[in-house]
């Protein structure tokens, strides 16, 4: 039996700590984590602060209030980490781990002050492009000494990123959204996905976080794609998002919408979180753009 008992407050901690065979040492999980299957059933020991306003606006404004007034978007339900003995947290953007006794540290959990065991080791996942998301898999395999199923991993990962080169078509721009009211642009690996698919970028810089555009911007670049890969959603509400833009005056000169080229996607799985499945969301992409061409 492992001695690990993980809290993945994550949904791509989770995803990344299966990918090493570590998913029964998983104790519990974010209330936005839903892969594998095999940690179906797990508490929740986060819980999202985000109304359910079902506008995309709203949304935004919610989260960019929340930020400036500095209440986190989301809790943590630190006396379940207290009470399942948790040996190791994965978690992303710890911002301080202080010592406040022998016994407790206080540590930064999502934006939540918690007050947790010192003998708790955290460690914070910080890959915002594909190398960063191969060493957060490095970062793991090495505190919890799997680095055997690390090695295959990522080879195997090469490999397919390597299969997926095709004859270039840099002549066909995409730009994919992560909002669309206001706008936001792809960022962080989104701009890699599409250049590995052998397309060029048309907004967006690889690394760079998401940021907000205007419909005037893109109008002026007017792309030859556009992927709808609005955060936290999946293929079947990215399709809702895809009609609605078809549907804007504002847009309806664009190529994209005179040829029918705005396509949803499925972001939970593929473009959103960093995981290993972003080297399928470059394939999808690729299959996509490429029947269409």
């Amino acid at each position: 039996m492992s001695c690990y008992r993980i809290a993945t407050l994550l949904p791509s901690a989770t995803e990344l700590v299966s990918n090493l065979g570590m998913v029964d040492s998983i104790v519990c999980v974010s209330h936005e984590c839903d892969w594998p299957e095999e940690i179906y059933g797990l508490p929740k020991a986060t819980s999202c602060n985000i109304p359910d306003f079902g506008d995309q606006k709203l949304i935004d404004q919610f989260v960019k209030n929340s930020v400036k007034n500095g209440r986190p978007i989301y809790d943590v339900n630190v006396d379940m980490l207290r009470n399942l003995n948790v040996s190791h947290i994965v978690t992303q953007g710890v911002c301080d781990v202080c010592a406040v006794s022998p016994d407790l540290i206080e540590a930064s959990l999502r934006g939540n002050q918690c007050l947790i065991s010192s003998q708790t080791k955290i460690i914070s996942l910080c890959g915002t492009s594909i190398n960063g998301i191969f060493k957060d898999i490095i970062s793991l395999s090495e505190l919890f000494n799997r680095k055997e199923s690390m090695r295959l991993i990522l080879k195997n990962a090469k490999r397919k990123l390597e299969s997926l080169t095709i004859p270039s078509f840099k002549d066909m721009t995409v730009l994919m959204l992560e909002w669309i009211d206001p706008p936001y642009i792809g960022g962080h690996w989104v701009p890699e996905q599409i250049e590995a698919a052998g397309f060029k970028c048309a907004m967006g810089q690889a690394g760079e976080k998401s940021k907000m555009a205007s419909w005037e911007e893109i109008i002026k670049i007017n792309p030859d794609f556009i992927g709808v890969i609005a955060c936290g959603a999946d293929l079947k509400k990215n399709q809702e998002y895809v009609e609605i833009l078809y549907k804007m005056s504002i847009l309806e000169d664009l190529k994209a919408v005179k040829m029918n080229n705005i396509f949803a996607f499925d972001a939970n799985k593929f473009f959103s979180r960093p995981t290993l499945r972003i080297i399928d969301g470059i394939e999808i992409l690729q299959k996509k753009f490429l029947d269409k061409n």
